[in-house]
């Protein structure tokens, strides 16, 4: 039996029609919603959405984590220290064309060659530092100290009386001095030639003269090294007087590093040692701050003839 279509219609409209009319009889559709009501809705929103840890103010700027500090910069490698062919036996020269690279490099080689226990060039090495470069305290006082320590293990340098630098030790004071001061002048020569390991070979001259009787207290004494003729170079002259016997051989030192000092300063391009610290000892600083290659040169210099003057 089929169901005409239009009872068909009737009955689908009236379905509808009447399950909407049971959902929205009860509804108001014009009335706008309460205050109330729209915080109860909101309230009930934002309670069914998932919590986060922002702040709920919209406008606050977001914290950003700071960035982590970039890593420190990696130090180059330090160079290679060449120690250079350690078959052919050392010269005293050596290391020199090595001072450009200044006291650190210096002292690094020197360093090195200690380790490798080749101690005589070690020692030249440390001698540069302090002869040929410009050394600042801290690295001048480590490089005397090797120096000292490694001096006392060594044979002199040169072992022939024959072939060292000749020159002369001069002086010259009153006649009731001279005495006194011959014996000293001959044991300061001899420790000269000692602090220059074997290089130089020193002859001592004393002049006696009268003093000026107007001339009162000690006498003086005037002191200067030359070459071993009367046409050599000679350095300057430094008088001075003493007041006590006991003083005289270190004051006759003091005057002769002033001396090599002063002319080191003038006639080469060596580093000349720093004055004599209070208290220090002459003969120290001769055996220990003034280098057998600056004895060498220094005794060459006094070797050579006199310019003649204009």
């Amino acid at each position: 039996m089929r169901v005409p279509i239009p009872l068909v219609i009737f009955l689908v409209l009236a379905v509808v029609g009447g399950v909407w009319w049971g959902g929205t009889r009860d509804l108001d559709f014009i009335t706008p919603p309460s205050q109330a009501q729209l915080e109860g809705i909101r309230v009930k929103i934002e309670s069914s959405l998932p919590q986060t840890d922002r702040v709920d103010d919209a406008i606050s700027v977001p914290v950003v984590a700071p960035e982590p500090p970039p890593p420190p910069p990696v130090e180059p490698p330090k160079p290679v220290i060449e120690l250079g062919d350690l078959s052919h036996p050392p010269t005293l020269q050596d290391y020199a064309t090595r001072s450009p690279e200044g006291s650190s490099h210096l002292i690094e080689l020197a360093t090195l060659l200690e380790e490798k226990a080749e101690f005589q060039r070690a020692l030249l090495a440390w001698e540069r530092v302090i002869d040929l470069t410009q050394p600042d305290e801290s690295q001048a006082a480590t490089a005397v100290s090797a120096i000292k320590r490694l001096r006392a293990t060594q044979p002199d340098w040169n072992a022939k009386a024959e072939t060292a630098i000749a020159i002369s030790l001069r002086a010259g004071t009153a006649v009731k001095l001279a005495k006194t001061l011959t014996p000293v002048l001959e044991g300061v020569a001899r420790d000269l030639e000692r602090a220059s390991s074997g290089i130089v070979k020193i002859k001592t001259t004393v002049t006696a003269g009268k003093i000026s009787s107007t001339i009162k207290g000690p006498a003086p004494i005037a002191i200067w090294l030359a070459g071993p003729d009367k046409k050599s170079v000679s350095t300057e002259v430094r008088s001075f007087t003493v007041d006590s016997p006991e003083t005289l051989r270190d004051d006759v030192l003091k005057a002769v590093f002033q001396l090599v000092q002063s002319h080191l300063r003038r006639a080469t391009a060596y580093t000349p040692p720093a004055d004599l610290a209070t208290g220090e000892s002459p003969q120290d600083a001769l055996n220990h701050r003034l280098t057998r290659l600056c004895w060498s040169e220094f005794a060459t210099t006094l070797n050579l003839p006199q310019k003649k003057a204009d």
